[in-house]
């Protein structure tokens, strides 16, 4: 039976059976997901994860990714992205930073620049040597969020080059679906978009 990950942030993270990764799984007749994505992280977290699995040689039979927004800082533990709300236990400091990094040093240009160049590379010479299945898509499309449309395409295995963040409905939907921001309608259709486009 075949194994089948996600990799992504929140709009791949749930495991209830009303998931859409967990329907997928189902209408494809693979194993339980091994993997789901994590709320709140970046690329660079998916990226760190899934070479973990290259280097450990468990990388799934078909590999799900669900690409965030640039927006997001990298940390190993921790979630860090503007106005992020601070976790008890964790060093105030560490949340210092966060606000002066946002108010002194962030810079979108470079944000979107390093995203795009970065992705683009990881499709190309790395997913594109793996031995899996690979689906990619956009949680938000690159620069959805900051108003702006990049028409950037991702060119290995199956492109769904859609917007899970649109499809739910946007910023307004976000606390409406408690499933991956989305109803279970929703992951229900979400899920069947997915299978269709496999079986091209």
């Amino acid at each position: 039976m075949k194994t089948i990950g996600f990799f992504g942030d929140s709009f791949c993270a749930r495991n209830q059976p009303e998931s859409w990764c967990n329907i997928l799984q189902e209408k494809l007749g693979c194993a339980r997901p091994s993997w789901f994505g994590e709320p709140g992280r970046s690329v660079w977290s998916v990226m760190f994860r899934f070479n973990m699995l290259i280097d450990q040689g468990r990388v799934p039979d078909i590999s799900v990714f669900c690409w965030t927004e640039p927006y997001r800082l990298y940390h190993p533990k921790l979630i860090l992205s503007a106005n992020t709300e601070p976790l008890d236990g964790v060093n105030p400091d560490v949340y210092k930073a966060l606000d002066n990094y946002w108010k002194y040093l962030h810079n979108y240009d470079k944000d979107e620049m390093s995203y795009e160049y970065a992705l683009k590379y990881y499709d190309q010479h790395v997913l594109s040597e793996v031995n899996s299945e690979i689906v990619q898509m956009w949680s938000f499309r690159p620069f959805e969020t900051a108003g702006k449309d990049a028409g950037m395409r991702l060119t290995t295995g199956t492109f769904i080059d859609e917007s899970m963040y649109e499809f739910s409905g946007g910023k307004d939907s976000q606390g409406r679906g408690d499933i991956n921001h989305m109803t279970e309608q929703q992951n229900k259709q979400w899920a069947e978009k997915v299978y269709e486009r496999l079986r091209v």
